[in-house]
C-alpha cells in the first residue's frame, strides 16, 4: 500500500515537472519572437528614416544647386511643357528715337529701321546666352534660310546687353548662325538697349530674367504681332505668309 502510493506521488510530481518545463520554454520562444520581431520593425524604421533624410538631403542638394544657377529661370522656359506654349497678341509698339549700330559697326537710326514698310521679324538677344537665345537665333537661320527667295524680309535681332555683344561679337554671332544680308544685329549703349527693350515690353531689369519673345509686322501702318515662347521655323514662316496676305 505504501509503495502504490510513493509510485504514484512520484508519477504525478513528473508530469507536474515536465509540463512546468513546457510551459517555461514556450514563454521563452514567444520571447526571442517577440524581441526579433521588434528588432526588424526598429530596424526597418531606422531603414526608412535614413531613406527619408537621403531624398530630403537630396531635395536640398537639388533646390541648392537651382537656385545657384544663374540660368534656372532660363532652363525651366526650356523645359517641355515651356516650349509647346506660345502664346499671340497684337500690339501697336512704338520705336523709340535712337541711335545705335550693326553688326558692322554702322551706325544705324533705330525708329527708321523698325518702322520700315517692308515686313520684318525681331527678336531680343544676347550672345553668351546658353539656353533661350541659341534656339531663338537657330529658329531665325532656319527662316533665313528657307525665306532667302523673300527680299522684301527683314530680320532683326536685337541684344539686351550691349556692354558683351560689341559689333564684333555680334558679327562672329552672325557668322555662326550664317545670318544672310537682310539680318542685321544690333547693340550699342546699355541706357538704348533698355529704353528699346521699354519700347516693346520686353525688359526684364535683367538679362537673367530674358523671355522668348518674336515680333513680326507687315509694314509700319500694321500692329506688331507678338508671340511668346519657342515658336518653330515653319510657324514662323506661317506667320509670315499670314500676314503677307493681310491678315
Amino acid at each position: 500500500m505504501n509503495r502504490m502510493y510513493i509510485r504514484t506521488t512520484l508519477y504525478k510530481a513528473v508530469i507536474s515537472a515536465t509540463v512546468l518545463l513546457l510551459t517555461l520554454s514556450s514563454q521563452a520562444a514567444e520571447m526571442d519572437h517577440s524581441n526579433h520581431a521588434s528588432h526588424g520593425t526598429n530596424a526597418d524604421s531606422e531603414t526608412s528614416a535614413n531613406n527619408t533624410m537621403d531624398h530630403s538631403a537630396h531635395q536640398k542638394h537639388s533646390m541648392a544647386a537651382e537656385s545657384n544657377d544663374p540660368h534656372a529661370h532660363h532652363k525651366a522656359m526650356m523645359s517641355n511643357s515651356s516650349k509647346d506654349k506660345i502664346l499671340r497678341s497684337s500690339h501697336d509698339y512704338k520705336a523709340p528715337s535712337l541711335t545705335m549700330l550693326n553688326q558692322k559697326g554702322e551706325s544705324i537710326e533705330v525708329q527708321q529701321l523698325l518702322n520700315s514698310d517692308k515686313p520684318m521679324m525681331v527678336n531680343f538677344i544676347f550672345t553668351t546666352c546658353p539656353t533661350i537665345c541659341p534656339v531663338l537665333s537657330s529658329t531665325f537661320s532656319v527662316v533665313n534660310r528657307k525665306l532667302a527667295e523673300e527680299k522684301d524680309l527683314t530680320m532683326i535681332s536685337i541684344s539686351i546687353d550691349p556692354e558683351e555683344d560689341t559689333p564684333e561679337a555680334l558679327q562672329r554671332y552672325a557668322a555662326k548662325f550664317e545670318a544672310r544680308d537682310n539680318w542685321t544685329f544690333i547693340t550699342g549703349a546699355i541706357e538704348d538697349s533698355i529704353t528699346l527693350q521699354k519700347a516693346f515690353n520686353i525688359y526684364r531689369g535683367s538679362k537673367m530674367n530674358h523671355e522668348p519673345v518674336t515680333y513680326l509686322r507687315a509694314n509700319a501702318s500694321k500692329p506688331w504681332t507678338r508671340l511668346e515662347g519657342f515658336p518653330s521655323s515653319e510657324q514662323l514662316i506661317g506667320e509670315y505668309h499670314h500676314m503677307q496676305m493681310g491678315h
